[in-house]
Formats: C-alpha cells, sequence, structure tokens
C-alpha cells in the first residue's frame, strides 16, 4: 500500500493507478515529499536500481579511492564479489539505498521477492528538479525532490547528503505520475523480461537524435584514427589521445587490437596496411603464458594493469585478453573473406591465447579477474571479467577445428549462467571498479550466450542470451533525460535514449557499449524474431553520433575555459548523475574515449543491417 509524507509527516492524498496528487498542508520553505510502497519482505529480496544497484548491492566492500586496485594482502583466488564504496544495502540485507533519478538508467525500483514481485516507475524530474528513489527493508520510495537524507555518492565513496528541500505554498498541489506492476515471480528471469517489456512504460520522450549518416561518421572517425591514434613509434593503432601513458595501448577493452578490425572493415589501403600492423605489434607484447602486456607507453615499456601496486607488476586484467581472443578471429574472417593469406604467426599467436585459456580453466576452473602474464596464474579469482572468453573460444574452435575449445566454452558460460547472470548480476568487466556489477561484462556475457547457441542449437543457451539481454537492458537509457539547460549537453540538446551507464561505481552513461556494436542483439533479434531487441539495438546504435565533436558542431569541455574538442572526438561522459558534482552534471573532459572505437564497431557491424531495415 502506498503511503505518502510531507516532511516525514503522513498526509493524505488522492491515489489513482497512474498518479498520486498531493495537496500541501503548509507553507514550507526546505521541505520534500515522499511517497512509500510497503509491502511484506525478510531482507532475502533482490533489489534492482537499473544501472545502480544489483541485488541492492548487498557484496564485500572495500573503500578504496580511485582507481581502486586490490593489494597483495587482500588478492585470493576465491575471491567473493568486492566492490568499493557505493550505494548498497548491507550484505545481510539491512541498510537504505537513496539515490537521485539521474543514477538510475531507468526511474524506478524492482523487487523480486518469494511471494510478489514489484517494479514501481515514475519520471525523472518534475519543475527541473530531480525526483528521489530509495530502497528499506519493506519499502520503496520516491520523494520531491531528490532527498538523500544522510549520505549520497561521491566518486568512490560515500558522503554527508548536502540536499536540501523546496519551497512550498500551502494548498500547492504536486502530482507525482508512476506505474506500479504487482504479481507473482517464479524467478528472476521473469522478473527481468516483465522489466525489459516495460522499460518505457511510463511514455518519457524517448526520441531518437538526427545524426549524420553512418558513412560520413565513419569518414570523420577514419581520418580523426589516422591523425590521432596510429603510433609511429609503435606501430599500431592506440586508444586515445592522451600523452598520459596509460592511453597509448592496451589490448582489448579501450579498443586495443578491436578498432584495427573495424578500421580495416570500413577503411581503404592505409587503414588495412596500419590494422596489420597493429596484430603484428599485438602478437610482440604476448607474453610466455599467452596473454599480453596490460600496457605499453609510447616508449614501448610495458606496464601491469595493478596502477603500480607494489608486487602487482604482472598483473593482467583477463577481460583484455578475452576481447582480443575473439576480435582476432574477426580479423581474420574478414582476411579470408577478401582473399588475404593469414599471416601464420598471426595464427600462431591466436592458437597460443586460445590454449592459455583453456589452460587457465583447466587449473581452477574460472578464468578468474587478474592473472600473472607470466605464469598464467590467476592472482585474482571470480568475477566475470572474461565473460567473452566463451565467445572467443568458439571462434577458435570453428578456426581450428580443437574440441577442447568448445568444451570449456561451454563450461565457462555455464559457470557464468549458474554463478553470476541468475543471480541478476554480472561483474569486473572494467578495470578499475574492484569487482562492481557493470554493463561491459553482460554484453560481453551476452556475446557468449549468442555464440554458443549459434553453434549448437541447444534451447538452453537461447533462454540464457535472451536473460543476459534483459540484464543488458536495465544499463541502457529509454528516455532522453533533461538536462540543466545551462550545461553543454543541455545546450546542444543532447539525446540520452541508447545511451548506456558504465558500472555501478564510474556512475555516468555513455555513448556506446564497451566495447562491441550491439551486434549479438540483431542476431538475438533474427533467432526470436522479437522487435525489442531490434529496438534496443537501434536506440544504442543511432544515438552514439551526436556525441560527436565535429567542426560543424563542436562539443566543448567543463574545463576553464572551455575548449571545443577536435573532430572526432567522444567523450565517454554522459552525465546524468551529480557523482563528480553537480557542475558535472552535462558536461564532458576534454579526452578522446573508446566511444569512438564502439561507433566504429557498431557502424561496422551494424550500419548495413540498420540501413537495409530502413
Amino acid at each position: 500500500m502506498f503511503k505518502v509524507y510531507f516532511n516525514a509527516e503522513q498526509i493524505d492524498a488522492e491515489i489513482t493507478d497512474s498518479q498520486i496528487g498531493i495537496t500541501v498542508p503548509c507553507d514550507c520553505d526546505n521541505g520534500f515529499l515522499e511517497i512509500v510502497w510497503e509491502f511484506e519482505a525478510d531482507d532475502s529480496e533482490y533489489v534492482l536500481f537499473p544501472a545502480c544497484a544489483y541485488n541492492g548491492n548487498r557484496f564485500d566492500c572495500l573503500p578504496k579511492p580511485y582507481p581502486p586496485k586490490f593489494e597483495l594482502n587482500e588478492a585470493r583466488v576465491d575471491m567473493p564479489v568486492t566492490i568499493t564504496d557505493v550505494p548498497r544495502l548491507n550484505k545481510d540485507g539491512s541498510g537504505v539505498i537513496e539515490v537521485t533519478t539521474g543514477d538510475v538508467s531507468v526511474p524506478m525500483v524492482g523487487v523480486c521477492a518469494k511471494k510478489q514481485s514489484f517494479l514501481l516507475y515514475t519520471i525523472q524530474q518534475i519543475n527541473g528538479r530531480n525526483l528521489g528513489l530509495s530502497y528499506q527493508r519493506g519499502r520503496i520510495g520516491i520523494t520531491y525532490p531528490h532527498m538523500r537524507k544522510d549520505r549520497m555518492y561521491r566518486a568512490n565513496r560515500m558522503v554527508n547528503s548536502t540536499d536540501t528541500g523546496i519551497a512550498f505554498e500551502k494548498g500547492q498541489v504536486v502530482t507525482i505520475p508512476y506505474r506500479l506492476l504487482q504479481w507473482e515471480c517464479k524467478s528472476l528471469p521473469a522478473f527481468y523480461r516483465t522489466f525489459f517489456e516495460h522499460r518505457k512504460v511510463m511514455g518519457l520522450d524517448s526520441t531518437r537524435p538526427q545524426v549524420a549518416p553512418f558513412s560520413e561518421q565513419a569518414a570523420v572517425q577514419i581520418k580523426k584514427f589516422n591523425q590521432m591514434n596510429y603510433r609511429e613509434s609503435l606501430g599500431c593503432y592506440g586508444v586515445g589521445t592522451s600523452q598520459n601513458r596509460y592511453q597509448v595501448w592496451q589490448p582489448g577493452w579501450t579498443g586495443g587490437a578491436m578498432s584495427s578490425y573495424a578500421l580495416m572493415k570500413l577503411g581503404g589501403e592505409q587503414e588495412w596496411e596500419r590494422g596489420m600492423n597493429t596484430l603484428r605489434f599485438l602478437f610482440s607484447t604476448q607474453t610466455p603464458a599467452g596473454f599480453f602486456y596490460g600496457v605499453v607507453d609510447e616508449e614501448g615499456k610495458a606496464y601491469s594493469d595493478a596502477f603500480g601496486i607494489e608486487g602487482g607488476e604482472r598483473w593482467h586484467l583477463i577481460r583484455k585478453s578475452a576481447d582480443v581472443l575473439y576480435f582476432l578471429f574477426k580479423h581474420f574472417a574478414l582476411m579470408e573473406e577478401r582473399s588475404i593469406e593469414i599471416p601464420p604467426e598471426f595464427i600462431a599467436g591466436a592458437q597460443k591465447l586460445a590454449d592459455a585459456f583453456v589452460t587457465l580453466w583447466d587449473r581452477y576452473g574460472q578464468f578468474g579477474q587478474f592473472v600473472d602474464w607470466d605464469t598464467g596464474e590467476i592472482v585474482v579469482g571470480g568475477s566475470t571479467s572474461a565473460a567473452i572468453a566463451p565467445a572467443g573460444l568458439i571462434s577458435a574452435f570453428r578456426f581450428f577445428g580443437d574440441e577442447r575449445y568448445l568444451h570449456v566454452a561451454q563450461n565457462g558460460a555455464d559457470l557464468y549462467y549458474k554463478r553470476d547472470a541468475i543471480n541478476g548480476y554480472t561483474t569486473g568487466g572494467p578495470g578499475e571498479i574492484l569487482q562492481g556489477p557493470d554493463s561491459e561484462s553482460a554484453f560481453g556475457l551476452l556475446e557468449s550466450f549468442v555464440e554458443l547457441y549459434d553453434i549448437t542449437r541447444e534451447d538452453k543457451w537461447l533462454h540464457a542470451a535472451e536473460f543476459m539481454a534483459h540484464q543488458c537492458a536495465s544499463w541502457v537509457v529509454p528516455y532522453n533525460y533533461r538536462f540543466p539547460e545551462t550545461s553543454e549537453f543541455g545546450r546542444l540538446d543532447m539525446k540520452t535514449v541508447g545511451s548506456v551507464f558504465a558500472n555501478v561505481q564510474n556512475k555516468h552513461s555513455a555513448p556506446g557499449i564497451c566495447t562491441l556494436s550491439g551486434n549479438s542483439l540483431i542476431r538475438l533479434y533474427q533467432f526470436t524474431n522479437d522487435p525489442l531487441y531490434l529496438e534496443l539495438l537501434e536506440d544504442i546504435a543511432q544515438t552514439i553520433g551526436q556525441y560527436m565533436s565535429t567542426e560543424q558542431r563542436p562539443v566543448f569541455s567543463w574545463s576553464d575555459p572551455p575548449v571545443a574538442m577536435p573532430e572526432g572526438f567522444i567523450n565517454e561522459r554522459v552525465n546524468m548523475s551529480d557523482w563528480e558534482g553537480f557542475d558535472k552534471v552535462g558536461g564532458v573532459f576534454g579526452g578522446s574515449c573508446w566511444s569512438e572505437t564502439a561507433n566504429l564497431l557498431t557502424i561496422a557491424e551494424c550500419g548495413e543491417f540498420l540501413k537495409n531495415k530502413e
């Protein structure tokens, strides 16, 4: 049942099945309204704040400054899911989560319980002020304006809240729209399916932006990559354009040996030559265990993925090598398509990498999160970091015909489903969030489930793929957020529909999937004929290009004074949340990011399909 409060005092209200009308009982200079839905709970409930909290973020917590990293005395093979200090419930289900509608992809809170499940949707804002969302045992709350009563989130730490109320007048009527879905729910897949079907139930503006044709976007991006991303000193397409050593070369994750595939597919002779050079450079960084160095700077010096932790000099984020494994065979398929001989050293390197994942699985029964790049030993276990590894191993099976690769792909995907996905989260895709739930591992696992169904035609993998797609959708914004008019995104009338939240720690949405095209959604649509998968892909694909800075429409940074980003830059920040401060909502730092690779991949793998569909 609903209860309504004004400044924590219960009051009467007019409640219909679509809105709650509240008449303010008295004048107040600093007040807030709250509607609360109460139900029986026993702390076993699965609590969802889309893109913000999964299972209420009820995990082990290690508060750490950015970039967080496990210390040697914390690292273990049997690592339980461990996150940083983000909005979360305690492991026993106690505590409270209080956020704003800018912290979630969809303005709603969901609860999957033993007897009944609930999805309570609302809108983003009223009169320019975001609403607030909260959960405490048996209690879902919506406040106007947002009111984090005790603590709020600020980039890797919870701090004292500075939220304030607004002025109300006696007799003023405030109407809060909502939709409440309440039903008996037998499983988490059923819960997520209902969520997926009702992402846009509030009817908020979901108009996609008008963007340049994919061919024009590709031309701008290719020019930018050739001018700013190709490293003559290393002979490869690097990532980003900063001189910071962590943005020169990284395999996988942010685009290393991934952007080269899209550039070779979309470009001409120069891009083909430079793409082949990129693969040559990649294999020059392959380690004795078969994996790769985490980072290489302009001078060719290798660095680990441990961010300088003493004793972590050989730590490698396994997600990076998993990405590379999958994308190597995309490169190979492109060469075969064009009747170009694959260099034997490339084939040998790919087989060495595939064998490294088999060895890892045979030794540990998992792929872990961080491995020693020389010995192949897991140093930090757990997480869904290598979610895309089964897809890569299936590609290796198709190429080499070795049954071991298919066997390990099936077993690895089965572990990820039973240990992680079926519990309503995937974790550890990014290398600097400890093991927080994230969209990157979710989309990677979707890729693996789709590949497994494609090669086996076993229904269980199709069901797994659909369930995973529904989880992926929880990270994707289904409406257009209203940015402050004075912000850069407000000035440019940016549309957020289809942008993808990163993770529960780095609380920004972003242009595109990090770092995939979304082609798995096309394949899932073709397998099922369900138009909702195609709609999700179209939302993601059509929104990226508007975030690209161009000479005709530059995007300015939040620096003082603001600086126009060069043509072809796409920054990762779509800040709906105030996690970096109120002044950063709707703004970007002036950097080049992985979203450019995501755009290239989307154009390369989805562009023609979407064009023909039109």
